[in-house]
């Protein structure tokens, strides 16, 4: 932290783990994460750094479970989209179809007890192996099948305390916690600086704090360009699909084949219209 003096001083307790030097930001993001228990006394409640607190967390101190979190897209895991149970097979080899939720790990409730000290220490092997020996850094899968295998120890987390505004808008408004994971899968993200990894980029270039940065927390949830619309399921499906991301570059960069695809798009439109008319007469 001697590069960033400025944002050093916010914090009251630094503790310094070594990592491994031929780890990636990710890896060490990920080591770090999956092992903090073991070097931090007391219950805590974790935050990934893309996060803002936007109310007070009194309530968090009267938590009596030792784990817990908010599901991930604030949903059950069988009607999440892109249910990632393949994911988790691929990297760990175990069917979780018997899973209830699928917790994301951007904010975690941890007490300080036998057994979240043992969640923790599998949760890591179990990392290190999917990272390492199956080629999957995410730290969900495994923190999902550590889960399962300690007979379900986690316990969901009231949904405005990690409001993942990149999948749902339903808790925004309330939300005590906002959670700006970055989506890759989506190319022009420039309709908030924090989707876009613009603040990020903006505190670290100045090693602190700007004015500029530190309005933009204080109102994140005013962050947003104009317009900007959310869209229901089904357009979230096409937009994500390798389709939908083709058609959108190809639309936004212009030219002759954004021409092309324009009326090829007319044409299939007449061509579906036609189909729906025969179907419904015959």
């Amino acid at each position: 932290m001697e590069e960033f003096p400025e944002l050093s001083d916010m914090i009251t307790n630094i503790v310094v783990v070594p990592v491994p030097k031929n780890y990636n930001a990710k890896q060490r993001s990920r080591i770090l994460k999956t092992s903090f228990r073991k070097y931090l006394k007391g219950s805590l409640l974790f935050l990934d750094t893309d996060t803002v607190v936007c109310k007070p967390l009194d309530e968090v101190d009267s938590l009596t479970c030792d784990i817990a979190c908010v599901p991930e897209m604030h949903l059950p895991f069988a009607k999440m989209p892109f249910a990632p149970y393949g994911s988790v097979k691929a990297a760990l080899g175990v069917d979780v179809h018997d899973c209830q939720y699928y917790f994301n790990t951007g904010v975690m409730y941890v007490a300080d007890s036998e057994k979240t000290h043992e969640f923790f220490q599998r949760w890591n092997e179990k990392w290190i192996y999917s990272c390492f020996e199956r080629g999957n850094s995410q730290d969900e899968p495994a923190f999902c099948v550590t889960d399962k295998e300690m007979g379900f120890v986690i316990q969901p987390l009231a949904d405005i305390y990690n409001a993942q505004v990149a999948m749902s808008l339903k808790y925004f408004a309330d939300a005590a916690i906002v959670h700006w994971w970055h989506m890759s899968f989506i190319e022009d993200q420039s309709y908030s600086p924090y989707f876009s990894l613009q603040i990020y980029k903006e505190i670290k270039a100045a090693k602190g704090m700007t004015a500029h940065a530190e309005v933009m927390i204080r109102n994140c949830k005013q962050s947003f360009t104009s317009p900007s619309i959310p869209v229901g399921e089904d357009i979230m499906y096409f937009l994500y699909s390798p389709a939908g991301k083709i058609f959108n570059r190809i639309y936004r960069e212009g030219g002759i084949a954004s021409n092309l695809m324009l009326k090829a798009a007319f044409l299939l439109d007449k061509l579906h219209q036609l189909v729906h008319r025969y179907h419904c007469v015959k």
